[in-house]
């Protein structure tokens, strides 16, 4: 669809908290009732500057229509957001690049109506949006508009756990879910979860994949990254993997604070449900020869870490494991429980379950384990994880995880200001 502001709303969205990023507004009924939602809406206004009046400023946008109800006898009120500006910045401009396409008349009798929102056919939509994503300016703001109708919501596949993963990553640093990163990067035709984020105007940059910023990484590896901003601190997301997710055995979130100095690594592990429809369901997870050298591995890897005299831990494991059920809402409680205790748990004649499966449950851990809620909290003050001095030992954590062809996430916090602004790349 095509909404258009006049002056008057131009200039008091322009002026409000979140600007066009996001924003509400009402229409008359008969404008929005063939309005599907979420639908991708771009958005056409202009600007005149206070000292010169005469002086028009042209705009574009693309956002995202994620609800419409109606508000009033006579009007529906419709939600934008994840709103960035696009090029070109005039609906005639725009309609420009379909000429001598057959969609071009279709798409100037639309525009030479008065009303303030139309609705496009299908086609003509998917047209449109095909011609402004040929303008390489507009292919990150698009694929981020586009990655968010399409966003996880079950744990169907490993797509579902990176989204979990970015989000955990998120709260960890204690961000809202509708704080927005400060830039995105993202990495031409390959898969992220940070497409999603929430975004400021004007923060999403698509990249060959050798041009990604401030990596040491293969670059190959590296198919996302997004910057926070909190006060004197800032929140680096990066995703990477060696394969493509949907062949990716696992995702793994990695949480590096240079601040306090803690890392602390999530391996995602999916529960499968055991037994007959109408019995109660048990659900499993079977542990085999890879989680076997994944956990040497990890042993390996906290070993080599000592505190230092002033650092202190309640806790000082790296590796923890979250397990969720497959099919499960991502909005559903988990299971997280340290590596080491997990390893205990395996012994318990209560978690044993068939053919040497863990059966794992609220019940048959009796309240052993973390909630999602405690374990941010404590990620965030640096009560656990291990000591972690330079960045040599986040590159060799993650290095070691994609060698074996896992799906990562890694969030790294440290100082807008002074010597731990360098550690952070």
């Amino acid at each position: 669809m095509i909404l258009r502001l006049d002056e008057n709303d131009s200039g008091q969205l322009h002026a409000s908290r979140r600007g066009l990023n996001e924003f509400t507004l009402a229409r008359a009924h008969e404008l929005c009732a063939d309005i599907k939602t979420p639908t991708i809406c771009l958005i056409f206004g202009k600007l005149s500057e206070w000292a010169t009046p005469e002086k028009i400023e042209h705009f574009a946008y693309i956002g995202l229509v994620s609800s419409r109800s109606p508000v009033t006898t006579l009007e529906t009120r419709i939600k934008i957001k994840r709103a960035v500006s696009m090029a070109p910045d005039t609906e005639q401009a725009v309609s420009a690049l379909l000429n001598g396409t057959t969609h071009a008349t279709q798409l100037q009798k639309k525009l030479r109506s008065s009303a303030d929102v139309l609705v496009l056919s299908p086609k003509l939509s998917g047209a449109l949006i095909d011609a402004l994503v040929a303008i390489s300016a507009n292919q990150g703001p698009i694929r981020a508009v586009a990655e968010s109708l399409t966003a996880p919501k079950r744990y169907a596949n490993f797509a579902a756990v990176q989204e979990d993963a970015v989000q955990t990553a998120l709260k960890a640093f204690g961000l809202a879910a509708s704080d927005r990163a400060s830039r995105i990067d993202l990495v031409e035709s390959q898969s992220t979860a940070l497409a999603r984020v929430p975004l400021m105007e004007d923060s999403v940059i698509e990249h060959d994949a050798r041009a990604v910023p401030g990596y040491t990484l293969s670059v190959s590896h590296i198919t996302g990254r997004a910057l926070f901003e909190k006060g004197a601190d800032k929140l680096e997301v990066f995703t990477a993997n060696r394969r493509d997710l949907e062949h990716v055995f696992g995702v793994d979130l990695i949480y590096l604070n240079l601040t306090k100095k803690n890392i602390v690594m999530v391996q995602y592990k999916m529960l499968e449900p055991n037994g007959r429809l109408g019995e109660p369901t048990d659900w499993l997870y079977r542990p085999d020869s890879k989680m076997a050298d994944e956990v040497r591995r990890m042993h390996a890897f906290a070993a080599t870490h000592a505190a230092g005299p002033l650092e202190y831990r309640l806790n000082p494991a790296v590796f923890y494991l979250k397990f969720v059920r497959r099919n499960g809402s991502l909005a559903n409680g988990s299971i997280i429980t340290p590596i080491d205790h997990y390893e205990r748990l395996l012994q318990d004649p209560s978690c044993k379950g068939p053919h040497g499966a863990f059966r794992i449950s609220y019940n048959t851990l009796g309240g052993r384990y973390i909630r999602q809620g405690a374990f941010l909290d404590l990620i965030q003050s640096g009560y656990i994880g291990a000591y972690a001095d330079t960045t040599a030992a986040l590159v060799t954590l993650v290095e070691a995880v994609l060698s074996g062809d896992r799906a990562v996430v890694a969030a790294v916090q440290s100082s807008r200001h002074g010597p731990d602004e360098a550690i952070a790349h």
